[in-house]
């Protein structure tokens, strides 16, 4: 058998000669070299009756040191998974390891604790924040805290001239009371080129990290809806107004693994990081087309990224798959996202089961190895 290390010094030879194959650097030995690793450590939430439907959706990890008063050092705001007249965003709170299940808490369990006491006036329980004044079914929500303030985005469904699923903004002073950022009026954010059908949800963003980007903040979405959707990145300076920047479109088997295309606006900003020589490196997902209720499968990757935060310049790695089967992400390994804490990554993310019937918000942690080998370049 041969040792890894000869397995490497054979690889990488053969990767100077340009005669390697990208799925050659996935596989040596039977263990994976890529540069983000990670462990499973299992359920932080499992979905509870009152959620509705298959339970938690699209969560959203903050550290909210900055937030003033907030009794607690991070909070995950999530949403219910199609649901209608019952959808919402939620809130746990945690102090401690957030990829430890014990140190996190419901809303409700906080506020029967009295840790909100100090607000005057809060959501008496989750959902902590429902959006009916554009639309209705809020979900998908993304955070961020800028100068002490949370930003969070979402979207809703049927918003008048807007049409379909569109990205609506609200903040809040202290995390918990959320208003729109104007009020009654309009407070879409994202808009389609295509008036009157703005499907621009499942919104993720954050500060930009992108040395060729001139923008303060970057962020991508879905761009229509149905089996052939898109993809888009866009750019702000203020979080409040954004630009169009580049269209995506998915196609199957293109620096993902088998027929499968890359879900860009699973993009966790967080996870964005320099390696060097101009490019970048991020987790987001990757899986099969499917719409509505056809069988997903989502598994999550590692993509290279050239600084403008759109080209794709190697071939991406899994970094995890679906679980084994009876596991709670037997189907889909969904919308992760991530803390740093020293240098230990905790991710957060949603898995699905059931035929896509219960979702159930699960931990994982691992290293960032920044002496991996980089993966095969993409034509």
């Amino acid at each position: 058998m041969i040792k890894l290390h000869h397995a490497i010094k054979l690889l990488f030879t053969l990767f100077m000669a340009g005669d390697v194959s990208a799925q050659a650097w996935v596989q040596i030995g039977g263990s994976e070299i890529t540069h983000f690793n990670f462990e499973r450590v299992g359920q932080i939430i499992s979905p509870t009756p009152d959620m509705n439907g298959p339970g938690p959706y699209y969560t959203c990890l903050v550290d909210m040191n900055d937030v003033e008063e907030f009794p607690f050092e991070y909070a995950l705001y999530f949403s219910t998974d199609h649901v209608g007249a019952g959808s919402g965003i939620w809130l746990y709170v945690c102090n401690g390891i957030p990829s430890v299940a014990e140190h996190w808490k419901s809303y409700d369990q906080a506020v029967h604790d009295g840790d909100f006491d100090y607000l005057e006036s809060k959501p008496a329980q989750n959902p902590i924040f429902v959006d009916t004044t554009q639309g209705s079914s809020t979900e998908t929500p993304h955070a961020n805290v800028i100068d002490g303030t949370v930003y969070m985005t979402y979207h809703n469904a049927h918003v008048g001239e807007h049409g379909s699923q569109s990205t609506i903004l609200s903040t809040s002073p202290d995390g918990v009371n959320f208003s729109r950022i104007n009020g009654d009026q309009d407070s879409v954010i994202l808009h389609q080129e295509r008036s009157g059908y703005e499907h621009t949800g499942y919104f993720r963003w954050g500060p930009n990290p992108f040395a060729g980007v001139a923008y303060d903040y970057v962020g991508y979405s879905l761009y229509g809806g149905g089996k052939n959707f898109r993809s888009a990145m866009w750019g702000s300076n203020n979080a409040i107004d954004w630009d169009l920047v580049e269209v995506f479109i998915p196609t199957e088997g293109y620096a993902v693994e088998g027929d499968n295309i890359l879900i860009w606006h699973q993009l966790d900003p967080n996870t964005i990081t320099s390696i060097g020589n101009g490019e970048y490196i991020a987790i987001t997902t990757g899986g099969n087309r499917a719409s509505g209720a056809e069988a997903r499968i989502v598994e999550a990757y590692e993509i290279f990224l050239a600084d403008d935060g759109k080209t794709m310049t190697r071939q991406s790695r899994k970094i995890m798959a679906q679980g084994v089967a009876g596991a709670d992400d037997e189907e889909e390994v969904a919308e992760p996202t991530t803390i740093r804490i020293g240098d230990t990554w905790h991710m957060i993310y949603v898995g699905v089961k059931n035929g896509g019937g219960v979702n159930t918000v699960l931990g994982a942690t691992g290293k960032l190895n920044m002496n991996a080998p980089v993966s095969q370049p993409l034509p």
